[in-house]
């Protein structure tokens, strides 16, 4: 099995590197700057870049051209705004060779809940979001057969240690959830 790691808005990083290293079988990440890493000051200027170097919509049609290309067994892995480029991509791309998603607190999701499962997904959700309830969200996305949701009990980002609710204990956790199942 192949792993598709797709980041959040901070990119590439050294952590999410490391984070690469755990799956036994090639992995690759993909980020919304090409791989140049990012001097990261918070998460607001960090997000404020990312809407103006690249964008949810490039970000997803980035994707859609990776996707286009699996030519083995894949699974996609994505965090906050790389989690929905891949639901999003996932929908439209149809490649048989993509397994499985699992994307972590990926809140823009709210907006395509119209878009159908055509892999087995699973949501991991924050304890919260700012902008939006994730209950309605979590109902909805749960009505697909191949979809599986859960909220817990970290804030969003926690399975980034440049994110303000990095949680180490919650990132070793899902750490290890991850190799287990998909290795």
């Amino acid at each position: 099995m192949k792993y598709i790691i797709v980041s959040d808005i901070f990119g590439k990083t050294a952590h999410l590197s490391n984070f690469a290293k755990q799956f036994t079988a090639k992995s690759i990440i993909v980020d919304p700057y090409d791989g140049q890493l990012q001097s990261v000051s918070d998460e607001q200027s960090q997000y404020d870049f990312f809407i103006t170097a690249c964008g949810h919509d490039n970000y997803f049609n980035k994707l859609n051209i990776i996707l286009s290309r699996v030519a083995e067994p894949t699974t996609l892995i994505g965090f906050s705004a790389g989690g929905t480029a891949a639901w999003r991509s996932q929908a439209i791309v149809k490649n048989s060779q993509i397994k499985k998603l699992v994307a972590f607190y990926p809140n823009q999701v709210r907006h395509y809940l119209d878009l159908p499962a055509n892999v087995a997904c699973e949501f991991i959700f924050a304890k919260q979001e700012a902008h939006f309830d994730i209950h309605p969200v979590i109902a909805c996305l749960e009505q697909q057969i191949k979809v599986q949701c859960q909220q817990v009990d970290y804030g969003h980002g926690f399975m980034n240690p440049l994110s303000k609710c990095f949680d180490s204990f919650g990132y070793q956790q899902y750490s290890q959830y991850l190799s287990t199942e998909n290795n």
